[in-house]
């Protein structure tokens, strides 16, 4: 099974997003700030979905480091609202979906998926 990061500082968002990706056949590890997503090893992940607007900092920065670690890592944004200027760094970072709707991000994360190669143990 395939292991998404999920980075959300809502614990009901979380709660939300990692029963539906675990209902699509993804295992979830949860992560509720920029802080606990930094200490994590990227290594066995297929994919990355972030928060735009995390309480300890923002979902594009934080793309930015996981990216400093994993290069190859696929990040996307899910988020309900946030400023323009950090809507748009997301965009620069990986592709924004709007919650609730989330057909497009399982789409995305069960495409990113069957790409990445498997992971390293």
């Amino acid at each position: 099974m395939p292991t998404v990061l999920l980075v959300d500082d809502s614990p009901a968002a979380r709660h939300a997003i990692a029963k539906r990706l675990k209902a699509a056949g993804f295992d979830v590890l949860e992560a509720g700030s920029a802080a606990d997503a930094r200490t994590v090893d990227l290594a066995p992940f297929a994919c990355a979905v972030v928060d735009v607007e995390l309480g300890d900092g923002d979902g594009p920065t934080l793309a930015v480091e996981l990216h400093a670690k994993r290069p190859d890592l696929p990040v996307a944004f899910f988020t309900a609202t946030s400023t323009p200027d950090v809507h748009e760094r997301a965009k620069g970072q990986g592709p924004v979906f709007t919650k609730p709707n989330m057909d497009p991000l399982l789409a995305w994360a069960k495409k990113e998926s069957r790409t990445q190669p498997p992971p390293t143990k």
